[in-house]
């Protein structure tokens, strides 16, 4: 009994305060900070994935310094409240070492307490606070490796110039490489060569940590103490990122009743990366400037194979269909460099007054202050390239000339290079103050009362500006007062602020220890909503709910033997989300015309109109959280359930008041309060601990969470097919043709309807004519598909032991009922073919899996269209649903091995502790998608940095 006592007695860190886990009411989940010391991260969001019942977490990039996961509790429609040591603050620059607890609020019972903000739910994650006894130093410390987890393999030199070949000759025309190119392609002369690109830019990066933490205390005063560094250097070079932490905590009683806290935390963030993106950001066009678009992970994937690296001493280029000069290694090496460094401050401090002559009457204040700044230098180093052209029907071998980069900003012709710097500033600050009355007491040994009233405000300021110039005569001394240009833009600058207020209680009652009660709330205000009607810019959330531990009652005796504690739980609360509306669109704003709307005196004058046309009914989205489940524990911990039930009701979600006849001249608001949507769902942990002997203990966690979300009403139009329509499907679904395979005959095109103007061929998508007209148009025939890119079900197994000073972790974390789309949404929100659903897409190189497995004659039950070079019709270009798989995968997340020296080898050296380990993270994954294709990520459009697997060797020491 007495791990489950412990379990019970566990405090459980909650909005404004803590409860002991026996007496938790709402759907709340909880974990020690040392489950995050079982697996290499470099952010604790990493860290999370699977560990937490109802978080949902996806990672879509390994770039140092930029690969943060991305979670939200229980497929909500908003993102994540966080909160740090009480106070609302970003998660992901702590030092993981630093972390005590991490709780996640799930159910509007334990988020009320957070009003507007808090309808995506709260994960709290509290730092670690000095303990009484002597000074305790520890140091820990890994170093490792970092690669790839995944990376679709690319055609080498020979392979190209076969596929291409084929390529056109299903098109009809003649073949360009010959067996003697693809010799000399072996051989690397005369201008060609065979050039792996993928594994010239991916290579094998570093990652070290290294933290030192004191803590130790007395009756009068107790401290917390860390340093940290983490230095991660990227697999792709020049992409780097270091990390300096420093954390107090210091507990003072500097009177009987009077108690002192203080906690400051430091963090310095310095990324670098060079003048090309690493990927996975959608650029704005395809022109020559646009850098996003032409990241360094596309153009690995853009240029050809059978180049050499170099030719005439300048770095070769093949030339994509947009005019791009491509070079993935002069992009990282010669573009110039991206820097940023970020400074952040953190302070909080607090002090309570246990009022000695009322039992459990406390008053407490709280004041925070929190500064961030960052300044950035951006230089943009243009070089030049020799740019191949391959064989064609004038010329039968390769040839070079001289180029600029893909920036055109040298010139071949003077030889000049005009370079580009920009510089920046950003810094925000937000003050944070609460005051607050709590009253706790026990009357009659039955009665509980736990009380709690609280206002808190937030104040938040920001500013930003930039400059830029041309033409710095010396780059290796980039100031912007040696620039002799200015820029297009040379100086740009704004700033925002924002102020809340909330007022917040909680009342709680426990009677016999059997019958919990609980009815909290808060009194919120959005200052993006108008003030003077009622109920538009203020309102009252509120929340209650009830718990019965079942296992206390007499005529549960009989069963104690075996069910340690058995508690039922429900809930229910109203929330608010005021993140997804504008400031001030209460109000009419007017914008400046673009050109001439007008012409007075002969001169064009440009005019001032709407921009947006006001709704003074403007409110915030409104959500009703229900919420039931039960705890239950037996056999003195060895088995224990957490079980919720959850459906979350999400309606006036604001969107486009679309659907006016134009005889309105479009003067309507353009925002209204008219969406609805649901998501229902379940949450489940299993735990089973135990031993054998003495020595040995293992544990079993199986986490599970299932959340289905719908639209139940959208402004769709009255015309349009139920199958178009977004009510009832999730708002994770794309739109896209519907496919029946792929055409095997001329006799089935003949006998089939498909797009105007483009008839297909064979081996190209056979579309399903979802009107039944005879046709296949883009407005009639495309349906919502699949069953939502974001997976409904996410589950982990966590299987851990220990004997003696071993211990071993894994974990496993997987996902399914969803269906990926291998396309990709580029910038105007429309799915398309990428470089890793189209061969030789743009003039780029292609995965061996979309050519090896495409259709030819040889081929006819292929896994992709028709292989085509120039296709004459657009036919395999949309977006449908021949693209779509399975997401379901299962990824080995991490594994940890680790020994402690038994402490009769370490006492005489007065050390308290040694412990070795080895530990890796992103060991393996198992899906159905294409090869080296992430399920993460699996619609990529312009390249992406890939997931790291990490594997690192590391020593703790404790004095």
């Amino acid at each position: 009994m007495k791990e489950d006592a412990a379990r019970l007695d566990e405090v459980v860190i909650l909005g404004y305060g803590s409860q002991h886990r026996a007496d938790v009411t709402a759907a709340v989940s909880q974990i020690d900070g040392k489950e995050l010391q079982k697996m290499p991260m470099s952010n604790i969001s990493q860290g999370l994935a699977g560990r937490l019942p109802g978080l949902i977490s996806v990672q879509n990039s390994g770039q140092p310094g930029a690969d943060q996961a991305s979670m939200t509790i229980r497929g909500a429609k908003t993102g994540i409240l966080y909160i740090v040591d009480g106070v609302q603050r970003s998660i992901n620059d702590i030092d993981p070492n630093d972390v005590e607890s991490v709780s996640l609020l799930k159910d509007g019972a334990a988020v009320a307490v957070y009003g507007l903000e808090a309808a995506g739910g709260v994960m709290i994650v509290t730092t670690k606070k000095g303990k009484q006894g002597t000074m305790n130093l520890t140091y820990k410390g890994s170093y490792g490796a970092a690669f790839n987890t995944s990376y679709p393999e690319f055609l080498d030199g020979p392979g190209y110039a076969y596929w291409y070949n084929k390529a056109l000759e299903l098109d009809g025309q003649e073949p360009i490489f010959t067996d003697k190119h693809v010799q000399m392609m072996r051989e690397g002369t005369n201008g060609w060569g065979n050039t792996n690109w993928i594994d010239e830019i991916f290579g094998t990066g570093t990652i070290q940590q290294h933290s030192v933490t004191s803590t130790g205390g007395s009756d009068r005063i107790n401290y917390f103490a860390s340093l940290g560094y983490m230095n991660q250097t990227g697999n792709v070079k020049n992409f780097d990122y270091d990390r300096y932490n420093l954390r107090t905590n210091i507990e003072a009683k500097i009177a009987k009743s009077l108690t002192f806290t203080l906690g400051v935390a430091g963090q310095i963030g310095d990324q670098k990366s060079p003048g090309f993106s690493a990927g996975g950001t959608s650029g704005t066009g395809v022109s020559a400037a646009d850098a996003p678009w032409l990241s360094i992970a596309e153009q690995a994937a853009y240029a050809h194979p059978y180049l050499p690296k170099t030719y005439d001493g300048l770095p070769t280029a093949s030339q994509n269909s947009y005019g791009n000069t491509i070079n993935p290694i002069a992009a990282t090496e010669l573009s110039g460099y991206s820097k940023s460094q970020t400074v952040a401050v953190q302070t909080n401090a607090a002090l309570q007054w246990d009022l000695p002559w009322v039992k459990g009457l406390s008053l407490k204040v709280m004041g925070a202050y929190d500064r961030s700044s960052t300044t950035s230098k951006i230089l943009s180093t243009p070089y030049f390239v020799m740019l191949a052209s391959t064989p064609n029907s004038t010329s039968s071998d390769i040839t070079y000339s001289k180029a600029s980069d893909p920036r055109n900003n040298a010139n071949v012709t003077t030889g000049e290079k005009t370079n580009n710097l920009t510089e920046g500033f950003s810094q925000w600050r937000r003050i944070t103050s609460q005051a607050s009355i709590s009253y706790k007491n026990t009357f009659a040994e039955k009665h509980k009362v736990d009380l709690l009233a609280l206002i808190e405000t937030r104040d938040y300021k920001t500013n930003k500006f930039s400059a830029s110039g041309k033409d710095i005569p010396f780059p290796q001394l980039p100031e912007l007062s040696y620039a002799t240009t200015p820029s297009d833009n040379p100086i740009s600058g704004s700033s925002d602020a924002s102020r809340k207020v909330g007022l917040v209680f909680r009342g709680q009652y426990n009677y016999a220890d059997k019958y919990l009660f609980e009815f909290s709330g808060r009194y919120d205000g959005s200052y993006k909503f108008i003030g003077n009607i009622s109920g538009r810019r203020w309102g009252f959330f509120p929340s209650v709910s009830l718990g019965w531990r079942m296992s206390e009652e007499n005529f549960f005796a009989p069963l104690r033997k075996a069910v340690d504690n058995f508690k039922l739980r429900a809930s229910f609360g109203s929330l608010g989300d005021d993140s997804g509306s504008a400031a001030y669109a209460f109000l009419s704003t007017f914008s400046v015309s673009t050109a001439p709307s007008v012409v007075l005196g002969g001169v064009g004058q440009n005019g001032i109109m709407t921009s947006l046309v006001a709704n003074e009914l403007l409110t915030w989205e409104r959500n009703y959280s229900y919420n039931v489940g039960f705890d239950l524990a037996m056999w003195s911990g060895k088995l224990g359930v957490e079980f919720d039930a959850f459906y979350n009701y999400i309606f006036d979600i604001l969107g486009s008041n679309t659907g006016k006849p134009a005889s309105m001249g479009g003067y309507y608001p353009t925002y209204i309060n008219n969406n609805a949507q649901d998501v229902k769902g379940i949450d489940v942990k299993l735990t089973h601990r135990n031993h054998i002997g003495k020595d040995f203990q293992y544990g079993v966690t199986v986490n599970m969470t299932w959340a289905k979300d719908r639209w139940l009403r959208y402004q769709d139009s009255p015309n349009t097919p139920d199958y178009a329509k977004r009510t009832g499907k999730s708002r994770y679904m794309s739109m896209g043709f519907v496919a029946d395979g792929l055409f095997q005959s001329e006799e089935e095109i003949d006998n089939s309807p498909w797009i105007s103007g483009s008839r297909p061929r064979v081996g190209d998508i056979k579309y399903r004519d979802l009107n039944g007209d005879g046709a296949i148009t883009y407005d009639q025939d495309r349906a919502y598909l699949g069953r939502g890119q974001r997976p409904q079900f996410n589950g982990s197994v966590n299987l851990n032991a220990s004997w003696k000073g071993l211990e071993f972790d894994i974990l496993f974390v997987g996902a399914a009922i969803c269906d990926v789309s291998l396309t990709g949404t580029y910038y105007n929100y429309n799915e398309d073919n990428t470089l890793f659903t189209r061969p030789f897409k743009a003039g780029a190189n292609s995965p061996r899996y979309l050519v090896e497995q495409a259709w030819t004659p040889e081929n006819p039950n292929a896994e992709y269209p028709r292989l085509s070079l120039n296709p004459p019709n657009t036919n395999n270009s949309y977006a449908s649903s021949f693209w779509y798989r399975d997401g379901k995968y299962l990824r080995l997340k991490s594994v940890h091995l680790g020994y402690t020296l038994p402490k009769n080898w370490t006492n005489n050296l007065r050390i308290q502790k040694v412990k070795v380990y080895i530990e890796g993270n992103n060991l393996c994954t198992w899906s159905g998608l294409p090869e080296g294709v992430d399920p993460e990520w699996p619609g990529v459009t312009n390249g992406y940095y890939p997931q790291q697997r990490t594997v690192v060797g590391g020593l703790e020491v404790s004095f």
